[in-house]
């Protein structure tokens, strides 16, 4: 849909809404009258709206870089959102100490060392100019873009976390079917009427009306239309999936798997529409990346252990005084 496609991106996202909205709806409401477990409660509904409106920055964003860099580097910054829950860790941390609290620790030194490997690797990739593609340079414009694609992305898996937490207290680990179809459902909605407020505030990108390619409804009358339907609901079934192991996994643990998405779109986007395929500096760049986010969650997934262990001799060092 991004290059098959002519129309202004903010256009292209509304489309993508209004598809993926159809198509979740039917399950959103089954859900909602068959799962009596969910507390739906001020946190639920408004953790719910975060994450309807991170998706849709991410989303923006995400159309927005198309238009302005190369889509392999477009693809690769927005990848590295595994970095900024890192950092959003880092910071939660700083406010724990600071209320003399240990709910959250402090990323270890291998962590840091993991992230400073990503950045190594986005800056491997950024420092390369792609010669082929002189009909879409890259842009540093473009590429800061596409990171804030990462940091809204980052902002959507973390309050789909927090948004489980709250639908289900004191019932953790615990997963539904119910439950994924919910989140997912609410987000595309609040997703579609964030594209709608944007489409009526940017001026001369869109009108109300049914006529290709401006028109916000007018997805239905393209020519392409059967390839507009099947992108918005293979990116539906996309964001299930996704909501499924947000809510079964560590949360670095899923960020850090769907790094690997750039390959596969830079792939199918090379199959599709022919753009140029990763030259060897932009794939050792995002060998580098990908091994930098992987290290991160390795000793994140470590550092946590430790905790846990740590937590665990408390436990039992009180337990020996209490009896003592």
């Amino acid at each position: 849909m991004f290059d098959l496609v002519e129309v202004p991106p903010i256009v292209r996202n509304s489309w993508r809404s209004q598809i993926s909205a159809m198509f979740l709806f039917p399950s959103l409401c089954w859900s909602c009258f068959t799962d009596d477990s969910i507390r739906w409660t001020k946190t639920v509904i408004l953790t719910l709206f975060v994450v309807g409106v991170c998706l849709e920055l991410s989303y923006a964003t995400w159309n927005i870089a198309l238009e302005m860099t190369t889509f392999p580097r477009t693809a690769l910054f927005a990848q590295v959102h595994p970095v900024f829950i890192l950092l959003g860790a880092a910071c939660a941390a700083l406010v724990s100490r600071h209320a003399q609290s240990e709910l959250v620790t402090f990323p270890s030194r291998t962590e840091w060392f993991g992230v400073g490997v990503t950045i190594s690797g986005a800056i491997i990739t950024t420092t390369y100019s792609n010669r082929r593609d002189q009909q879409r340079p890259s842009t540093i414009t473009g590429d800061l873009v596409a990171l804030c694609s990462a940091i809204s992305y980052a902002g959507y898996i973390a309050s789909m976390r927090r948004t489980q937490n709250a639908m289900y207290p004191g019932l953790q680990p615990r997963i539904t079917n119910a439950s994924v179809f919910i989140v997912q459902g609410f987000a595309t909605i609040i997703m579609m009427m964030c594209s709608f407020l944007i489409l009526a505030i940017v001026p001369d990108q869109a009108d109300w009306s049914l006529t290709p390619p401006y028109g916000v409804f007018a997805w239905p009358h393209c020519d392409d239309v059967r390839f507009i339907i099947a992108v918005g609901v293979l990116i539906a079934v996309g964001h299930l999936a996704i909501t499924v192991a947000v809510q079964n996994l560590p949360l670095l643990v899923a960020s850090v798997s769907l790094t690997l998405l750039p390959i596969v779109q830079t792939l199918f986007s090379h199959a599709l529409v022919g753009t140029p395929i990763l030259t060897v500096r932009e794939i050792v760049g995002a060998i580098v990346t990908i091994l930098g986010v992987a290290l991160t969650t390795v000793a994140h997934d470590k550092s946590l252990a430790e905790k846990h262990r740590e937590n665990e001799e408390d436990s039992r060092r009180i337990s020996i005084d209490n009896r003592s």
